[in-house]
């Protein structure tokens, strides 16, 4: 989670899924879009590819999960 001149970007490290937003609210909120949108498409063609292989732990947690769970989840580092 970075914060800008403009509003906070928060990314996972190692996968290509990054939100921004002018909150952090709001980028946390883009950021689980980004997580339902990259659960969808390893389900549709990126779980055969080499670099995408070790998500499915990942994508079985965000279909599990609501958005409130995932944001807690998100959010659970950076409240201590």
């Amino acid at each position: 989670m970075l914060s800008e001149d403009d509003g906070w970007s928060v990314f996972i490290p190692g996968l290509p899924i990054a939100a921004d937003g002018p909150t952090v609210h709001e980028a946390v909120t883009e950021l689980i879009a980004a997580l339902r949108e990259y659960a969808d498409d390893w389900h549709d063609h990126l779980l055969d590819a080499p670099n995408h292989r070790e998500s499915r732990e990942l994508v079985r947690l965000v279909g599990l999960s609501d958005d409130d769970e995932l944001r807690e989840w998100l959010m659970k580092d950076k409240a201590r």
